[in-house]
């Protein structure tokens, strides 16, 4: 039987909700700049779900309710290995927003955040949090190079 398995980037995403605005994050990391969620990478062996709720903590200070699952982005990095973003809809539950070196947050509501400009594939993704019957946002690269966007 053939192997399966390939290696795999898990990250998780999490649009936090408050006061019918969304939280923003302006990231300041060169090699994904621009405006999207916050979030970050699955430690091993943690659960996605968990890591949402510590990601969040650690990049804004909030604690957030138990976050909901609404769906995936998947594609292939530069190493032509799959990464996986889960993403995640919670509201804040309590503490004092503050901002981490991964950029500045602010709130703002998704028409507002809409208008702005958006890191790459991040308007691709916004499908995914703000329409209940789209779960995947898919990229992929021909072999001609050109960038191709699913969204399922």
């Amino acid at each position: 039987m053939a192997d399966r398995t390939e290696p795999v980037t898990l990250t998780n995403m999490c649009m936090v909700q408050k006061d019918g605005k969304v939280l923003v994050l302006d990231r300041t990391d060169p090699a994904w700049p621009g405006l999207t969620f916050p979030g970050g990478h699955v430690e091993p062996g943690e659960p996605v779900n968990m890591s949402v709720v510590r990601e969040i903590k650690e990049e804004t200070g909030l604690k957030i309710t138990p976050p909901r699952l609404c769906g995936l982005k998947q594609f292939n990095d530069a190493q032509n290995r799959r990464y996986i973003v889960f993403c995640y809809i919670a509201k804040v539950q309590s503490g004092k927003l503050r901002e981490s070196a991964e950029g500045r947050l602010t709130w703002m509501t998704l028409e507002e955040l809409k208008q702005r400009p958006l890191a790459e594939g991040f308007a691709g993704m916004l499908n995914i949090f703000c329409d209940e019957e789209l779960t995947e946002y898919f990229v992929h690269y021909g072999a001609d190079g050109e960038r191709q966007e699913a969204v399922y």
